[in-house]
């Protein structure tokens, strides 16, 4: 076969895909309470502790325990804005779009198959 004619990265050197942060898709996947509150807090840069249970309607244990879980699954980071605390959603980077071994190999092979045709 010959030495590869792309330049495609290997597999072995792929980077790994972060888990932390908020996919789109995990929206569908959440009950009711965090995927409302999560749509909610997207709209808006930060909010307080007061405003989610505000949007919520709950007691303050309720909230506290699902921005507690919404920041486990890093969702959500607390940040502190002039000594008050808030939260934000942590969006997910971009996933990079790895392309199978197979096609990397069927383009060498064309790749390697036109050059000896032009040779």
């Amino acid at each position: 076969m010959g030495r590869s004619l792309s330049n495609h990265p290997s597999p072995d050197l792929e980077e790994p895909e972060s888990s932390t942060g908020l996919q789109p898709s995990d929206l569908l996947a959440l009950p009711q309470p965090q995927s409302s509150a999560l749509t909610w807090m997207i709209r808006r840069e930060a909010v307080t502790f007061i405003e989610v249970m505000a949007f919520l309607g709950g007691e303050e244990g309720e909230t506290h325990a699902l921005l507690a879980e919404l920041r486990d699954r890093g969702f959500v980071r607390e940040i502190e804005v002039r000594g008050e605390r808030h939260y934000c959603v942590h969006m997910a980077s971009k996933r990079r779009r790895v392309l199978s071994p197979i096609f990397w190999h069927a383009l060498d092979e064309d790749a390697e198959q036109g050059r000896e045709e032009q040779d």
